[in-house]
């Protein structure tokens, strides 16, 4: 029952995972606007469409699908142990291909005092 449980609970985190995975380092090349990050104006960084990521819901609904089939179809189940993992991977992909024509915002990215890569810190 609980090892039932556990693998529903991954068929939704593992895609997460693997969405915030492809956004920080490939689309956000690991750089953050701290300010935009607590403001609710549609002129910040991170608005997207009415506040919500149109193309992270959609490879969401689509790697979590994926993932449940895993888990739930008996001709299959063997993965799912791995439905986590699988998750990840769809997820990452799917996000991957519905963002290949974006580009990240060119904007001024504020540096944490103290951080790696700070100006404190050569």
């Amino acid at each position: 029952m609980i090892h039932n449980t556990l693998d529903t609970l991954a068929c939704a985190i593992g895609p997460l995972y693997g969405i915030l995975l492809v956004d920080y380092y490939r689309l956000k090349k690991q750089e953050m606007v701290l300010e935009d990050l607590y403001t609710m104006s549609p002129s910040g960084t991170y608005w997207y469409s009415h506040g919500f990521n149109l193309s992270a819901v959609y490879a969401l609904i689509g790697a979590s699908l994926i993932s449940f089939l895993c888990v739930m179809v008996p001709a299959i189940s063997w993965l799912a142990n791995f439905s986590w993992f699988i998750g990840v991977l769809a997820g990452a992909l799917f996000y991957r291909m519905l963002t290949l024509g974006v580009k990240s915002a060119g904007v001024p990215v504020m540096v944490v005092a103290g951080s790696p890569g700070s100006a404190g810190e050569a």
